[in-house]
């Protein structure tokens, strides 16, 4: 399921196990932020425990890509939504902080989360960044509540450009377009190294040098096997290349070749 010295996962794994013994005695257990790849695994060893029925994904929005995870106590096993957990008197954790650009410059995700971190804030106080593409560079940083304050308090400059900060509602999160490049082409199988060759415009040896290097990640799971069928939906992931959203390989073509139907994140 993971490489052994993967330590970061064993990490979680352990943090887990500690929240659902807790969730044992009638507490609600909650991770910090995690990453989709965390959320992968964690949700991989919760189903092999046996112990995903009391599981909620979170991430203050509908479509986050990094979440909290929470563990029920067995009395919250009806709940689906984080949204409930007040009237069992838990908090979600999560707060939101609004960041306005002077226009000086544009900003980028990376400028925003850099400026954020080097606050001296570990990576997973922290969740999305939404960055809106207006005439002033905007963007909305999810956050644990411990550190919201902190950010507004603090966050004076993002690069070179001065900023304001100040704490919003994750009611009123209205969400920026996100951007994909599509992508649309044949494949001569549904092999890992074909879909490399296509998502970037390689030959198919090239393609199969860069699996077989362990550079590319299926559902964030390093894979070495260029024989390896890739199923839709899924995502894969090159290192140095990007993030592809696989949305289906199917309807063969006259030729006997696989339609690819896939987004690249940007």
């Amino acid at each position: 399921m993971m490489a052994p010295e993967d330590k970061d996962i064993s990490v979680l794994f352990a943090r887990l196990d500690d929240l659902y013994r807790s969730a044992d005695q009638g507490l609600l257990g909650s991770t910090s932020f995690l990453s989709p790849r965390e959320l992968h695994f964690a949700m991989m060893h919760l189903r092999l425990g046996g112990q995903s029925t009391r599981v909620i994904e979170w991430g203050g929005y509908d479509e986050a890509e990094r979440k909290k995870l929470f563990i029920l106590p067995e009395y919250m096993e009806g709940v689906i939504d984080a949204a409930s957990f007040s009237d069992y008197g838990f908090e979600i954790g999560i707060s939101c902080v609004s960041v306005k650009g002077s226009g000086y410059r544009a900003l980028s995700h990376r400028d925003f989360l850099g400026s954020v971190l080097g606050l001296g804030l570990e990576r997973d106080a922290i969740g999305d960044i939404l960055i809106y593409a207006e005439q002033k560079p905007r963007a909305v940083i999810i956050c644990s509540v411990a550190v919201a304050d902190f950010i507004c308090e603090n966050l004076k400059k993002v690069a070179s450009d001065t900023v304001s900060a100040s704490k919003a509602e994750l009611a009123d999160i209205v969400l920026p377009e996100r951007k994909f490049l599509h992508i649309a082409d044949t494949v001569a199988s549904a092999r890992l190294d074909a879909v490399v060759a296509s998502l970037l415009s390689l030959s198919r040896d090239k393609a199969k040098n860069i699996v077989l290097s362990g550079y590319v990640e299926v559902d964030y799971e390093m894979c070495e096997r260029p024989d390896k069928v890739v199923l839709a939906p899924s995502t894969v992931t090159v290192r140095g290349a990007g993030k592809f959203r696989i949305n289906s390989l199917s309807d063969m073509t006259k030729k006997g070749r696989i339609r690819l139907d896939a987004d690249k994140y940007i």
